[in-house]
């Protein structure tokens, strides 16, 4: 080669049968592999199965403890539209719990986030009835030992999911087993919009009657509003608010949104788990107090009714109007994305960015 073509760079010829250029400094490498979709199935390890294993066993436990209490509503002679609202959410929450520790065994993220969140809530709602804060009273030291027995399995199975050996696990399945089907997004998004506004129309219904009960004179009037407010709270509010939970969390981690992704999302969903706790924990409590008032005789006005009543007209204005600002939320979808969302990205970014240059032999030598 001559001194003018080391000088200038100066590429040979090209032979013939090369018919491919050699790939020049300024090409951009491809995106990165793709996991292959046909990759035997990673086994999961082996506190997925212990994990599986308490939760089943806290879930049995839990159940038992609703059915003595049913059975003794039952032979009490206090069996009624309540009763048979408890029967049918014990026999969802049995399938409900099965199914979501299904998915956890197969790797689903959502699964493991829906286990997670309901596992919580019932330690959280077992702990209030074992201290008499919240919920319906347990009945007896055996339907208390029940409850107990449910808390220590719930907690062993709630931190086996989240050890290293799981998140790895999780972290390895994840590009196959992390979204739900288009069909079954829209299916499990419709269905979680007819909650949400049924659970919406019973929070204004309750509340138009708390202020009812609260600013009437006739005994009569208060009375049935209070009456229809406790039927309403113990059939159709619990149920309403568990599943616009669970839909809500399928639709969300289970898509490209992700459940903590997005600030609007995880807005409204600590939002909606502050409104079931502040109904379980207040306003039943409230209804409840006030139905004794109601059947004790006490006065419509001056006296303890007062107290209940206007409590109860706030609580409830309280929930209507997160409920009302969720909604508002699900709409302009504000405020952009949290750190979990941005670190991804940022890593794909990296991956995919072309790489710089290099100096050619001229720029070299010059």
């Amino acid at each position: 080669m001559s001194t003018t073509d080391r000088t200038t760079g100066a590429q040979p010829p090209k032979a013939r049968g090369d018919r491919h250029p050699p790939r020049t400094a300024t090409t951009a490498p491809g995106p990165p592999a793709r996991r292959d979709s046909t990759a035997p199935p990673l086994r999961p390890p082996a506190a997925v199965g212990w994990a599986y294993l308490m939760v089943i066993v806290a879930t049995l436990a839990a159940i038992a403890s609703n059915v003595f209490e049913i059975r003794h509503q039952v032979e009490t002679g206090v069996a009624g539209a309540a009763t048979t609202g408890d029967l049918a959410l014990t026999i969802a929450f049995c399938a409900l719990f099965g199914f979501f520790a299904e998915m956890l065994r197969a790797g689903r993220q959502w699964g493991r986030v829906l286990l997670t969140i309901f596992t919580s809530l019932g330690l959280v709602f077992t702990g209030l009835g074992l201290a008499q804060l919240g919920g319906r009273p347990l009945v007896g030291p055996l339907q208390a030992s029940l409850a107990v027995a449910s808390l220590i399995p719930s907690v062993i199975g709630l931190v086996l999911m989240y050890v290293p050996s799981v998140n790895r696990w999780m972290a390895a399945v994840r590009d196959r087993s992390r979204t739900i089907s288009p069909r079954l997004r829209k299916a499990v998004l419709t269905v979680h919009v007819a909650i949400s506004v049924g659970w919406l129309g019973l929070v204004t219904g309750m509340f138009a009657m708390s202020v009812t009960g609260a600013t009437t004179h006739d005994a009569d009037l208060q009375a049935a509003m209070y009456r229809t407010m406790s039927l309403l709270d113990e059939i159709f509010l619990g149920m309403t608010s568990m599943f616009a939970l669970i839909s809500g969390v399928v639709v969300s981690a289970g898509t490209k949104w992700g459940l903590l992704r997005r600030r609007w999302v995880a807005t409204k969903f600590f939002l909606t788990m502050g409104v079931m706790i502040l109904g379980f924990s207040v306003i039943h409590q409230l209804i409840l107090e006030a139905n004794t008032l109601v059947d004790e005789g006490a006065p419509v006005r001056g006296g303890r009714l007062d107290g209940v009543g206007w409590a109860m007209s706030g609580t409830a204005l309280l929930a209507l109007l997160s409920l009302v600002f969720m909604t508002a939320v699900s709409t302009y979808k504000p405020w952009g994305t949290t750190r979990w969302n941005r670190a991804p990205a940022a890593n794909a970014a990296a991956h995919t960015a072309p790489r710089p240059a290099r100096p050619s032999v001229s720029e070299g030598q010059s």
